[in-house]
């Protein structure tokens, strides 16, 4: 018996056991409700990482938050002159405000607001 032949005859043996095995019909039906369960707890898991990672930015944020020293100017209703301290400083509120609008808006109204 040659090669070929040996060959031909594994594949019909393979052929024929092929034939005669089903998988159960409840199996397509379980096999995407668990893809889905898997992808959906992988997602979740993602979303809580980003969200605990957002809350440590926020604490070290308003931990390491400097106070300014109070201008000499007393407080009023309208400044007579402009402040001569410019600081530019980013509150964790503000950084909240951006993460919210983040994820709160859908991709299509950013891409509207981008053009």
């Amino acid at each position: 018996m040659s090669d070929d032949e040996l060959d031909a005859a594994i594949a019909e043996r393979f052929k024929a056991y092929e034939a005669g095995i089903r998988l159960p019909d409840e199996f397509k039906g379980r096999f995407i409700g668990s893809v889905r369960r898997k992808r959906t707890l992988r997602r979740l898991g993602l979303l809580g990482l980003i969200g605990a990672m957002a809350a440590v930015c926020v604490m070290i944020a308003g931990f390491a938050k400097r106070d300014l020293a109070p201008g000499d100017a007393r407080p009023a209703l309208m400044a007579r002159t402009a402040p001569t301290n410019e600081i530019e400083q980013v509150s964790y509120l503000m950084l909240l405000g951006y993460l919210r609008e983040c994820f709160s808006r859908s991709r299509p109204a950013r891409r509207k607001e981008e053009e």
